[in-house]
This record gives structure tokens, C-alpha cells and sequence, in this order.
């Protein structure tokens, strides 16, 4: 079986034992990005990412095309709702929340993930964060 290397790419979207999308971008487009390529797909992905917060999380559920998530680091309300869902989970580490960069907070996709129980305006608010209002 094919084993992420997140030194080659920070998400890879594998299928069988191929990638078939990979990005070395970092936050939630890559993923963002990914899903709406291959949302139409009938098949099941593994997905590799190197962080999987619950934005990260509430989209791959949405998008209901990942069987499986291989990750370094996922936040602990990320892993419950993938395990809700009956999505495999393999992560080096479990966290609290995912923080920023600097760590100096929680961050953005994480916060509204965590405070929007609503589907639609998640995803409302998701994509206003990617288009910067």
C-alpha cells in the first residue's frame, strides 16, 4: 500500500495505488480545491494530509468521497466526526484544536467549523474565508 511522504506534498488524493492530485499548498484549499475537482467521482479516495482540523473534517464528510484519512496531526473533534461517519483514520497525533501557524490562536477554518452547526452556512462561511471577505 501506497504510504503518504509529506515531504513531496502537503495533501495527495490516492486512488488504488496511485496519486491522482497533490498539493504542496497549506491551509484548507488544497483540500477545498481537491474535492471540488473530484466531488462528481463515484469511487472512494484515500486522502493524505499532512493537518485535519474539523473544517478539513466537515469537508471531506461532506464531500462523501474518502473511505480513509492518513494525517500527521488531526484535532480531537475532527477524529469524532470522521469516526461518526465511518471514515478511517490514521494520525501520528491527536490534538486539542488546530492552532495557526505561529500558534498564537486557533485557526480560522477550525473556529467556524467549531461555531456553525449548520452545513450550509459552514460552507457559506468557508468559502467567503477562501475569497477573502
Amino acid at each position: 500500500m501506497l504510504k503518504p511522504d509529506f515531504s513531496k506534498y502537503s495533501l495527495a488524493l490516492v486512488q488504488g495505488d496511485k496519486i491522482i492530485y497533490s498539493s504542496d499548498d497549506s491551509g484548507l484549499t488544497p483540500l477545498w480545491d481537491c474535492l471540488e475537482k473530484y466531488r462528481q467521482a463515484k469511487d472512494k479516495f484515500i486522502l493524505f494530509d499532512k493537518v485535519i482540523g474539523l473544517a478539513a473534517a466537515r469537508l471531506v464528510v461532506y464531500s462523501g468521497i474518502i473511505a480513509a484519512i492518513h494525517t500527521r496531526l488531526i484535532s480531537q473533534p475532527a477524529k469524532q466526526l470522521l469516526k461518526e461517519n465511518s471514515i478511517k483514520i490514521e494520525a501520528d497525533e491527536i490534538v486539542a484544536n488546530i492552532l495557526r501557524k505561529d500558534k498564537s490562536a486557533v485557526c480560522p477554518g477550525e473556529i467556524i467549523a467549531l461555531n456553525t452547526d449548520d452545513q450550509h452556512l459552514f460552507l457559506a462561511k468557508i468559502t467567503a474565508m477562501f475569497s477573502g471577505s
